[in-house]
């Protein structure tokens, strides 16, 4: 699914990825790595598996649409619980693997993780621009006079099923036809349901394609 931000076309992708054809970058969302970990830190009994699975997801996509960068809008790790051996020995080895530039505009949890302590070969920034769109994490960032795009918010809706029953979904946010809100690009991240005006607009994966979604069948 293409859309456009002003002049600036994004290719919205199935897998909770967004790309920019003019510079080739692939932009997403909260990775969230070491969440599972995080949890089990502290006493929960949550299998192991997300950070390879969501890493593997990346590096199949990247191999398909074959960027010149990945760009990581902010949450790229969970905490400084989560950051265990493993998380850092996996991350390491997929950077090899990669063999691309990665470029993180620093999120709030990636703050607390203290991340910074282990030297990843990666770029980061607070924000960045691209395409002539600013990249940051937090939409509250983006200046209303710009285009640009940002996770943080893990963006869903609800729609109505029947009178007593609704489905949550989750995926890409278009505010005022200006800033484009990533999905939390994490399968172990939930979805914050969030209000839409009739200027906004949503789009989902749907048997593997992307889809607006209409704004009359909304929940708010």
């Amino acid at each position: 699914m293409e859309i456009f931000l002003g002049p600036t076309k994004v290719e919205l992708l199935p897998g909770r990825a967004a790309f920019l054809t003019a510079s080739k970058s692939l932009i997403v969302a909260d990775l969230h790595l070491g969440k599972a970990a995080t949890f089990r830190a502290r006493g929960l009994a949550v299998p192991e598996g997300s950070n390879a699975s969501d890493l593997s997801q990346l590096k199949t996509i990247a191999n398909l649409k074959k960027p010149k960068q990945i760009v990581i809008a902010g949450d790229l790790f969970h905490s400084a619980d989560g950051l265990s051996s493993s998380t850092i020995e996996l991350f390491q080895k997929w950077l090899q693997m990669l063999e691309l530039p990665v470029i993180l505009t620093e999120g709030n949890h990636d703050r607390r993780s203290w991340f910074s302590r282990y030297r990843f070969p990666i770029d980061v920034t607070p924000q960045l621009k691209l395409d002539g769109l600013i990249v940051t994490h937090d939409p509250d960032d983006l200046p209303v006079s710009e285009y640009g795009i940002a996770g943080h918010l893990h963006p869903g809706i609800r729609i109505k099923e029947s009178a007593r029953q609704s489905l949550r979904i989750t995926g890409f946010m278009v505010r005022d036809s200006k800033h484009l809100i990533l999905p939390a690009f994490s399968q172990f991240t939930g979805t914050s349901p969030l209000k839409m005006s009739k200027e906004d607009q949503f789009f989902t994966e749907i048997n593997g394609v992307i889809s607006e979604i209409p704004s009359e069948l909304t929940q708010t």
